[in-house]
């Protein structure tokens, strides 16, 4: 594989990016939810291309990016310039709930059973049902539930205000991650600059150890010198 610094954070940028699907489409149940899926669907001639850049083995082909770009909707200059990821997974809708397993319709089809056990974090009310469990609600879920009671045009009006939020998030973390990256370079010169100043002090008193060796020299020269002429 041909190294080059240029590469090697387009690389990286891909493997954060996949890393950031494959965790909101797990949170939400929905796929591609893995390395393998992700990568069938970017580059099907090569579907382990996403574990091989991640073992730094090969370089993320320029195809599987635009296709990584078109599938999940993200901006082409996240990979190439200082732009947000702002990766929005797809909406699950028409969402029923019904005993243990969850099923929703559409575009976006998921299905979640949890066999003997309870679905928790969500509203279990079966449809015309006046009971209703809600247990520790993940954001995902409150969101997706409370789109389901919602029109057509405010679910838009909704999702383009928790986009904004999302992005503004994003772009928050991006400003304290550059922070960091460049106080951490400002730490990387101070320690540089301080090892500069050691080895410059180190030579001086070296050179002034010489310096006093000599003289201390002359003198026991002279004082031999002079015990030698008082004879």
């Amino acid at each position: 594989m041909k190294e080059s610094p240029q590469y090697d954070e387009i690389d990286e940028k891909f493997v954060q990016a996949v890393d950031e699907v494959i965790t909101l489409n797990s949170e939400l149940g929905i796929k591609p939810s893995n390395d393998s899926s992700i990568g069938k669907l970017i580059y099907p001639t090569n579907r382990s291309i996403v574990s091989a850049v991640r073992s730094r083995s090969k370089h993320i082909p320029h195809l599987a990016i635009i296709n990584f770009a078109k599938q999940f909707n993200v901006d082409m200059n996240y990979f190439y310039a200082e732009t947000p990821l702002q990766y929005q997974p797809p909406t699950i809708t028409n969402i029923t709930v019904r005993k243990n397993g969850i099923s929703s319709t559409g575009n976006n089809t998921t299905n979640i059973h949890a066999g003997k056990g309870r679905i928790k974090g969500i509203n279990t009310a079966e449809a015309g049902s006046n009971n209703t469990l809600v247990e520790v609600v993940e954001v995902n879920t409150m969101i997706n539930n409370f789109i389901s009671h919602m029109d057509a045009e405010r679910v838009q009006q909704f999702l383009t205000i928790i986009s904004k939020i999302q992005v503004e998030n994003k772009s928050t973390a991006k400003k304290l991650e550059r922070i960091l990256m460049e106080k951490s370079e400002e730490i990387k010169e101070m320690r540089l600059s301080f090892k500069e100043e050691m080895r410059s002090m180190r030579d001086e008193l070296k050179e002034t150890r010489v310096k006093l060796d000599d003289a201390l020299k002359r003198e026991v020269d002279l004082l031999r010198e002079f015990l030698g002429a008082g004879k």
